[in-house]
């Protein structure tokens, strides 16, 4: 799937395969579950922030929002969006 990260056309096309999406979802929602209504039903707000391209992307999953920084590449975002993905672990109230 594709989506947007700035008014100005930037996309970010992601792989299909699960192995990505699972960890993206379970990043942006707090959730390793399927809404009840289906992912149909899951809207994400992305949201473009001042931070400079050292900084990562934040999920704030209560309101399934998404701080992304404006990076200058495709290859920065992605690197630095897998990077969240890969270390989101950590804070829980389990």
């Amino acid at each position: 799937f594709a989506w947007g990260c700035s008014p100005g056309g930037r996309s970010l096309t992601c792989p299909t395969c699960p192995a990505f999406l699972v960890p993206l979802a379970v990043f942006l929602t707090g959730s390793d579950r399927i809404p009840i209504y289906g992912m149909s039903s899951l809207r994400i707000i992305i949201q473009s922030t001042p931070s400079g391209e050292q900084y990562l992307p934040v999920a704030h999953t209560c309101y399934n929002l998404l701080d992304l920084p404006k990076y200058s590449s495709k290859e920065i975002l992605s690197a630095r969006l897998v990077q969240a993905i890969d270390h989101y672990e950590g804070f829980s109230l389990a």
